[in-house]
């Protein structure tokens, strides 16, 4: 993988540092955000916005246990704390460093620091994303590192966007971009056995659906797999989207969509009916 705006140097000493933490405290963790998307994105050749930012879900038992790590890169890796974020890190190089933590750190689904800016954060579907919903990638740098998927980023993104409506709104196109090209990265999960009745259907009807419909439940079918065991995470993720499909065009999520992918409101809507149709259909 190769991401042009961070010097492969660079990102080497962040992942190093981040590994070396991780390793010495005893740490799980995994790849998300923009870092993430952008794996899966160049294995397929795809442009994105580039990012500088490096985004990690640390699983963590204990407010102290948190502290202790970034005690740790900020002593011996000499990053930096910020005044605006008590979960960013900035490295010497000026790499913004996000630190998610998980776990039994976690009071009601949130994060509650000491500290100035923000200090609380949601962290629902961290974990069922940390028990399915990651896979291991060799990096070009040298790290392995387990990478939340494609779907998986979607839905951390639905969360976060309703969280924070109102701060959050690139979510919806980053996840209007992912399901763009999910056909293309991932056509190989679209086209296994699991998925050939999207393909067993009249011709007329086939012929009707774009392959981001196709793509839209797919996504949807393996969200699904990763918060199936949850049941009010489920229930919340459905809900999400009802209410942004009942908006229609008065829904700023969908019309970012649309902007972002040059679709008009009508397709946004029947990627976004998909997704749910493929969140809510039974696993066998």
């Amino acid at each position: 993988m190769n991401l042009n705006d961070v010097k492969e140097g660079e990102l080497k000493e962040v992942f190093d540092a981040l590994e070396e933490v991780f390793k010495h405290l005893n740490i799980d963790y995994y790849l998300i955000g923009a870092i993430a998307r952008d794996i899966w994105y160049a294995r397929g050749n795809k442009e994105f916005r580039k990012t500088k930012d490096v985004d990690f879900a640390a699983m963590v038992g204990s407010k102290a246990e948190y502290e202790t790590v970034r005690q740790y890169l900020k002593d011996h890796k000499h990053f930096q704390e910020t005044k605006a974020n008590s979960f960013v890190m900035i490295t010497l190089g000026g790499v913004q460093v996000d630190i998610l933590p998980f776990g039994e750190i976690e009071i009601d689904d949130s994060i509650q620091l000491e500290g100035a800016g923000l200090t609380s954060i949601k962290v629902n579907g961290f974990k069922e994303v940390y028990d399915t919903g990651t896979q291991e990638v060799i990096m070009e740098t040298g790290h392995t590192f387990q990478v939340a998927t494609l779907p998986s980023i979607v839905l951390l993104k639905l969360i976060a966007f309703d969280d924070r409506p109102d701060q959050r709104l690139k979510d919806s196109r980053d996840i209007a971009n992912i399901i763009n090209h999910f056909f293309d990265l991932h056509s190989d999960l679209i086209y296994s056995d699991e998925n050939l009745d999207l393909f067993m259907t009249d011709e007329a009807t086939f012929n009707e659906q774009s392959l981001q419909e196709i793509a839209a439940i797919v996504i949807g079918r393996e969200i699904r797999k990763i918060i199936r065991l949850n049941n009010p995470l489920l229930e919340r993720v459905n809900l999400i989207l009802e209410k942004q499909i009942q908006l229609q065009g008065d829904s700023a999520f969908v019309r970012n969509m649309s902007q972002e992918t040059n679709m008009n409101v009508i397709q946004v809507m029947k990627w976004l009916t998909n997704l749910a149709k493929g969140i809510s259909q039974e696993i066998q």
